[in-house]
């Protein structure tokens, strides 16, 4: 089942860690085989956690969230790859970026034989950063396109850096988001998150770029 969730600043502050850590910890509950994190610091570099075991066991960890501008986190119920070799947690690159998914690439072994991949891990999901990272393209429709050939239900958050952006894919499995004046939380579950809840809608792939203290949107349809 696994689950997910994320931040991106409106204004340049971090996350609300105290937030963070109930949001975490609710996620949870869709999986406590591992977790694991991804974040862009002040300074600018992606930094990435993972680890077996339940999110509850490592919240000490968001601390290093602190001031950070993007974050991207994941609680893993094992479905390929078993948690207690950590290439096989979230979050997984995708080129110069880190992604987190919640789902199952039903065809992701076809997949596999058909673009000549080189899997470095036992997880269905590092196809997808294969994918996003072989696609032409801007980042949103690089991920939507990677959304569209990937069999089964999915949600996805990604983070990449030069600017700030935080990606968001979702086709059949729930992402909600909710708003402060800090910035924008995510996560597969409602509760825990800020204000009036609002669920992403279904065959959505969107980009959220912070630059020059603004906030931007793109969005992008996945088809079939």
């Amino acid at each position: 089942m696994c689950g997910i969730f994320g931040f991106i600043t409106k204004n340049g502050s971090g996350p609300d860690l105290v937030r963070l850590r109930r949001i975490a910890a609710e996620t949870q509950t869709r999986g406590n085989h591992a977790f694991g994190l991804a974040w862009l610091g002040a300074n600018g570099t992606i930094h990435t956690f993972k680890r077996p075991g339940p999110a509850t066991a490592n919240l000490g960890d968001l601390d290093q969230c602190r001031g950070a501008t993007a974050v991207i986190g994941h609680c893993r119920l094992a479905t390929h790859g078993a948690p207690e070799d950590n290439r096989n947690n979230h979050p997984h690159p995708a080129g110069r970026g880190w992604f987190v998914h919640n789902g199952v690439v039903q065809n992701h072994s076809s997949l596999v034989r058909h673009y000549g991949f080189t899997m470095s891990t036992e997880c269905d999901s590092e196809v997808l950063g294969l994918l996003m990272a072989r696609f032409p393209g801007s980042l949103g429709l690089r991920a939507a396109r990677a959304a569209e050939v990937a069999e089964g239900r999915l949600a996805i958050l990604g983070l990449w850096r030069n600017p700030t952006r935080l990606l968001i894919v979702r086709s059949g499995n729930p992402l909600c988001f909710g708003e402060t004046n800090g910035g924008f939380y995510f996560a597969s579950l409602p509760r825990e998150l800020p204000g009036a809840v609002v669920a992403i809608r279904e065959r959505y792939a969107g980009v959220l770029t912070y630059a020059d203290d603004e906030l931007q949107h793109d969005a992008f349809s996945i088809g079939r």
